[in-house]
């Protein structure tokens, strides 16, 4: 009998254990609800004005803080503007073509000026139109200070 008595006692106190670890587990798989109260608080927002002024001033660094060599300022490349001449109001001038002689290099070139037909040499100037150079397609010709190409008509 003394057997069983132990038995039973350790069985109880066994169960007891069990007991207490199965009610912590249940209790925090479902934990009853706190009880929450709320409080009202009443709450004003002033906020401060800043009477301190922040100043501060930006300075020129005349040495780079990398490499510890001087900065040097590229100086502005200047440009002269040159005034433009006002636009030319050619006269009509139309180039026929050309003549020379068999024997010599010279040329006389056929030209329209204003209507009006003219033969001219290299360096010749008539209506205030000079001829500066020439070959058989085409004339240059010079008309205040303006230089245009005429193509053979």
């Amino acid at each position: 009998m003394k057997n069983k008595t132990k038995t039973y006692a350790l069985l109880a106190l066994v169960l007891g254990i069990w007991g207490i670890i199965g009610y912590r587990i249940v209790s925090t798989i479902n934990p009853s609800a706190p009880d929450v109260v709320q409080q009202v608080f009443e709450v004003s927002f002033n906020p401060k004005t800043n009477t301190k002024v922040d100043t501060f001033s930006i300075q020129v660094v005349n040495r780079d803080p990398f490499l510890g060599t001087l900065l040097v300022k590229k100086k502005p490349n200047k440009t002269v503007k040159r005034p433009t001449q006002p636009k030319v109001v050619w006269l009509p001038v139309l180039y026929h073509g050309s003549i020379s002689k068999q024997n010599t290099k010279a040329k006389v070139f056929i030209v329209s000026i204003n209507g009006q037909q003219n033969l001219m040499k290299i360096g010749q100037t008539i209506n205030d139109v000079k001829l500066i150079k020439g070959n058989n397609n085409s004339i240059t010709v010079t008309y205040k200070r303006a230089r245009k190409t005429i193509q053979k008509t």
